[in-house]
C-alpha cells in the first residue's frame, strides 16, 4: 500500500506516536515510516518506501528478525524483541520492536504495524537513574534527620539510616503505608488527612505527630513534605523529613505550665496582700483610738480605766508585731533569703523554750499544758525555722481554746521523722472551712475565745518552714471538741 493511500487521520497519529513506527507488507517491505522512524535508521521518509526492512537490520540479527516477522504473522497477539539495527549508516544500535498484523480494510492485506523504540538513550537514562539515586541514598543516609519520599501514590520507597535506627525495623516494614502503623492513635487521622490533601494539591506540607521509637516510647516529629517533579513538569512524588521535636514540645509544655503557676501565684498573692492590709488595717486603727483616747482624756479618766485601755494597747501592739515579724519571715522565705541551716535540736529543750514565751497567756486562760516529749530526742533541723513553726502553732492553740481547757505536745518517732502533735480543746474548724487553712487566695481568719484577732498568715509560714525542712504538715478537727496539728520533722540520726 503507497503511502499516499494510508488515510490522513491514521498518518497524523503516527506522527506524533512517541516511538518509530513502519508500515510492512507481508514480505517485509516499508510502506510507510513517520518522522521519528525515519529519523531513527538516518534517512528520509521517501527513501525508505518499498524498501526491505531486512536490510536496517544488523547481519547477525536478520535471522531472527525474520522469526519475528513470521510469528507475528501467524499470531493474533502482539509480538516483541530485541535487535540490533543498523540503519543507513555503519552505526548499530539496540532496539526494542514490536509487531502486530492489521487489516486496515477487507479489500486490502494484512499490514505488519511495527513499532521502534531506540533502547540505547533509555539504558543510558536508566543507568544515570540509578547513579543518581545511589548518590542520593549515601547522601541520606549521613544526614543527621530522618528522611523519606514517596512515589506518585503516597507510598513510601524510601527511608534512610536515621528513620531506621529510630523504629529499629528493616526497610520494608516501613515502606508503602507502613510507617502510620507506628504513629500515635490519637494523631493518625489527623496526620493521614494532612498528607493526602498534600498529594492531592501537590503542595509542601507539615504535621507534628507522636511516632513510636524502637524502645516503645512515643515522641513528638515535625513531618516536612515538598512534591518532586520532573523537568518536564510531572508530578513524581514527595520527599521530605521527619525531626525530633520532643526536647522543644517539652519545653513549651512546662514554660506554658510556669506561666499559668506565675499567673496563679501573682493574682494569689496579689488577693493576700489585700487580706493582710485589711487584717492590719484593724489592730491599728484600735491601738490607734486607744492611744488617742488616753492622750486627749488621760487626766480625766480613772486609773483603773487607763490599765485596762493600756492592756489593751499593749495586746493589739503585740498582735500586730506578731503579724508583722510573720510577714516579714513570709517574705524573706518568698525571696530566698532566710536560709535553711540545719543542725542537731533537742526537741524536748525546744519546746520548753517555745512554750515558756506564753506562760502569761497560759495563765491568763487557766488552760493546763501537757508535754509528752522525751528528753533525748534529737531532730536535725534548723532552728529558727522550727521555733516559728511551734511558736504559731501553740499561739493559735491558746487563742482558739477556752478558759480553763487544755493543751498538749507530744512527739512520735515514724521512719526518718518525728511527728509533732499540738492538740487543743478549742472551737475546732468546720470541715468545710479545713481545706483553706493553708491557701494564700482564702480568708479564713477566726476570733480567738476572747475576740482575739488573726489572719491566717501564721498556718501558712508553718506549711512553708515545715515544707523547707522535707517535711508536712496537716490537721484534724472537729467543731467544739477542739484541733489536733501535725507536722514531721526530720530526726537526727
Amino acid at each position: 500500500m503507497p503511502e499516499s493511500k494510508l488515510p490522513k487521520s491514521l498518518s497524523n497519529s503516527f506522527e506524533i506516536y512517541p516511538m518509530g513506527v513502519f508500515l510492512l507488507d507481508s514480505i517485509g517491505d516499508i510502506l510507510y515510516a513517520n518522522r521519528l522512524g525515519s529519523s531513527l535508521v538516518g534517512s528520509k521518509n521517501e527513501n525508505l518506501i518499498k524498501k526491505s526492512f531486512l536490510e536496517l537490520i544488523d547481519e547477525k540479527s536478520k535471522s531472527d528478525f525474520q522469526k519475528f516477522i513470521k510469528k507475528a504473522l501467524a499470531s493474533s497477539e502482539t509480538q516483541k524483541t530485541k535487535l540490533n539495527i543498523i540503519g543507513m549508516g555503519d552505526e548499530a544500535f539496540e532496539a526494542l520492536l514490536i509487531a502486530k498484523y492489521i487489516e486496515l480494510s477487507k479489500s486490502t492485506d494484512p499490514l505488519c504495524f511495527l513499532s521502534v523504540l531506540d533502547l540505547t538513550d533509555l539504558i543510558i537514562s536508566e543507568e544515570i537513574g540509578k547513579q543518581s539515586e545511589l548518590r542520593f541514598e549515601k547522601m541520606a543516609n549521613t544526614a543527621p534527620v530522618m528522611i523519606w519520599m514517596a512515589d506518585v501514590d503516597g507510598l513510601f520507597s524510601f527511608v534512610n539510616k536515621v528513620w531506621l535506627d529510630y523504629t529499629g525495623e528493616r526497610i520494608g516494614a516501613q515502606l508503602g503505608m507502613n510507617w502510620l502503623k507506628s504513629v500515635h492513635p490519637d494523631d493518625y487521622e489527623n496526620l493521614l488527612s494532612v498528607y493526602k490533601n498534600a498529594f492531592k494539591s501537590w503542595e509542601h506540607f507539615s504535621a507534628e505527630f507522636r511516632f513510636r521509637r524502637m524502645s516503645g516510647e512515643y515522641q513528638w516529629m515535625l513531618i516536612n513534605g515538598s512534591p518532586r517533579v520532573s523537568e518536564q513538569g510531572i508530578f513524581t512524588g514527595y520527599i521530605g523529613s521527619c525531626i525530633n521535636i520532643n526536647e522543644q514540645i517539652k519545653n513549651e509544655e512546662k514554660i506554658r505550665e510556669i506561666n499559668i503557676e506565675l499567673t496563679e501565684s501573682n493574682k494569689t498573692k496579689d488577693k493576700f496582700f489585700s487580706i493582710i492590709s485589711h487584717d492590719l488595717k484593724g489592730p491599728l486603727s484600735g491601738l490607734m483610738q486607744l492611744l488617742e483616747i488616753l492622750a486627749d482624756e488621760y487626766n480625766s479618766i480613772e486609773e483603773q480605766e487607763k490599765l485596762k485601755l493600756i492592756s489593751e494597747a499593749a495586746a493589739s501592739a503585740k498582735r500586730t508585731y506578731n503579724l508583722m515579724e510573720n510577714l516579714l519571715d513570709w517574705s524573706r522565705v518568698q525571696s530566698g533569703k532566710m536560709e535553711y541551716q540545719p543542725e542537731r535540736i533537742n526537741l524536748f529543750q525546744l519546746v520548753n523554750d517555745v512554750t515558756s514565751l506564753y506562760n502569761q497567756n497560759i495563765k491568763h486562760k487557766n488552760i493546763s499544758l501537757e508535754i509528752n516529749i522525751h528528753n533525748n530526742i534529737s531532730v536535725f533541723a534548723d532552728k529558727k525555722m522550727s521555733e516559728t513553726v511551734l511558736r504559731n502553732l501553740i499561739s493559735n492553740a491558746i487563742k482558739f481554746t477556752y478558759p480553763n481547757g487544755s493543751i498538749s505536745l507530744a512527739s512520735e518517732k515514724k521512719d526518718d521523722f518525728v511527728i509533732m502533735k499540738i492538740r487543743d480543746t478549742g472551737v475546732g474548724i468546720s470541715e468545710e472551712n479545713l481545706p483553706n487553712l493553708f491557701r494564700l487566695d482564702v480568708s479564713h481568719s477566726t476570733k480567738g475565745t476572747e475576740n482575739e484577732s488573726g489572719t491566717g498568715l501564721g498556718l501558712i509560714l508553718c506549711k512553708e518552714l515545715v515544707g523547707r525542712q522535707g517535711g508536712k504538715i496537716w490537721i484534724e478537727s472537729k467543731i467544739n471538741e477542739g484541733s489536733t496539728f501535725y507536722f514531721t520533722i526530720p530526726l537526727s540520726l
